[in-house]
């Protein structure tokens, strides 16, 4: 009964506008209040939000922020959709399935799906509107096209669903892999199969010699070598997740000054927005961690796997209702506050029923990657509004056929969960 009380008053902290993080610290210190008084606020709080944030493995997350952050400044972007333009051209819908490949590069680089839905949407949007597309059409494929980001290694998301679960932080960013290149295969067939039925919708592609096919490749060499080394350290297992992160990181770095794609002046402002994103993705943590002791001491979370145990439904009907929760809360919160919300009460239960821990890490994020772009929160929907400066209902209304193809790779998932574990299964 408390803990029921606890969770709708954060929600209600939420609904008037409060921080997530903080949200969900309130809450859960009343909770404690409430549950052992002063004394429990006291030993939670004194060293709690130490230990959640005092995590070697948490170093992971700044890192590959600051390689998206290095990417997004050094302009590679642009040199990426040039390059998907190009050898693309000629396709009907080219330019829509140009901005899909050039996301997914993007999320391959650098793991932010607001950093690619900003990018490519100033980049993208322009030349689909000189070709013909809509406007509603062109916002809608920059806006689900950025959610490949967080699916695709390296991704912050996965990294902070396996800190919470104890999971292998290697093999869930592996296991992105899969899932990330058949998603954009199914946005790219989708798009032609719309072409074919609604012609006017998708206009037709321009021809490029292979001369300027080959000639756009050439910008992308360095930054395609360091997203390979990134993936490689992890599936052969050279370095830990953080050293992972820390090359790409380094390695972003290293090669935009080289190349004077970025001065010392962006490199600093790169960290600084670094710093800005890391402390917010901390204070969630540490208000996330908070709640999470509140419930443990309520055992909200062992009643709620014990009663619906107790009721012998489907293990299939039970992922289908944790499924429909995280839509619903993609709609109203931002996808890493879901997973630290959920996962202390869905981790067990979905375990407990026999799934993979890995498997559910991806159907989480693709869950999540759903909800970046569902009204009314839909954080890219609004990143992309404020760009390309267009009314948030077109964007909205743009995403819809889009979203039809996302369901039909989240159905593939639930389906076939060998997708997101066979490649994992070759890592030590």
């Amino acid at each position: 009964m408390l803990a029921g009380a606890i969770l709708v008053f954060m929600l209600l902290l939420l609904f008037v506008g409060m921080p997530v993080g903080f949200a969900m610290g309130v809450a859960g210190t009343i909770g404690l209040y409430f549950k052992g008084g002063l004394s429990a606020i006291a030993s939670i709080l004194s060293n709690a939000p130490y230990r959640s944030a005092a995590n070697f493995a948490l170093s992971t997350v700044p890192m590959f922020i600051f390689m998206a952050e290095i990417i997004s400044r050094a302009n590679i972007v642009p040199d990426v959709f040039t390059a998907a333009q190009r050898w693309l051209g000629r396709t009907p819908g080219g330019l829509a399935i140009a901005t899909v490949i050039a996301s997914a590069g993007m999320g391959a680089m650098s793991g932010s799906s607001t950093a690619a839905a900003a990018c490519m949407s100033s980049i993208a949007v322009p030349e689909m509107r000189r070709a013909g597309y809509s406007l509603e059409m062109a916002a809608g494929v920059v806006t689900v096209a950025g959610t490949l980001a967080i699916m695709i290694p390296p991704s912050i998301p996965l990294v902070i669903y396996g800190l919470v679960t104890e999971t292998s932080i290697g093999k869930l960013l592996i296991a992105g892999i899969l899932p990330g290149i058949m998603t954009a295969a199914i946005y790219s067939i989708g798009l032609l199969l719309w072409r074919k039925l609604k012609p006017e919708v998708i206009p037709a592609g321009q021809a490029y010699s292979y001369r300027e096919k080959f000639a756009s490749l050439r910008p992308l060499w360095a930054f395609l070598i360091l997203a390979s080394v990134v993936i490689v350290t992890l599936y052969a297992g050279i370095g830990t997740p953080t050293e992972a992160a820390a090359i790409g990181a380094f390695g972003a770095a290293a090669i935009s000054l080289a190349t004077r794609r970025l001065d010392l002046k962006g490199l600093y402002a790169a960290a600084l927005q670094t710093a800005k994103i890391t402390t917010m993705i901390f204070t969630i943590i540490i208000g996330a961690m908070v709640c999470g002791y509140f419930f443990t001491l309520t055992q909200a979370t062992q009643k709620t796997i014990l009663f619906i145990s107790s009721l012998h439904i489907p293990p299939w009907f039970i992922m289908g209702l944790i499924a429909v929760l995280y839509l619903i809360l993609g709609c109203i919160m931002d996808q890493i506050a879901i997973l630290l919300l959920t996962l202390p009460l869905t981790f067990p239960l979905v375990t407990s029923l026999g799934y993979d821990p890995i498997w559910f890490g991806i159907i989480a994020t693709k869950l999540a990657e759903i909800g970046l772009v569902t009204p009314p929160v839909g954080m890219n929907a609004y990143v992309v509004s404020a760009t390309i400066k267009a009314p948030l209902e077109q964007v909205f209304k743009g995403t819809g056929v889009m979203l039809m193809f996302e369901f039909v790779t989240l159905c593939l998932l639930l389906a076939f969960p060998m997708i997101a574990t066979w490649l994992p299964s070759f890592m030590k």
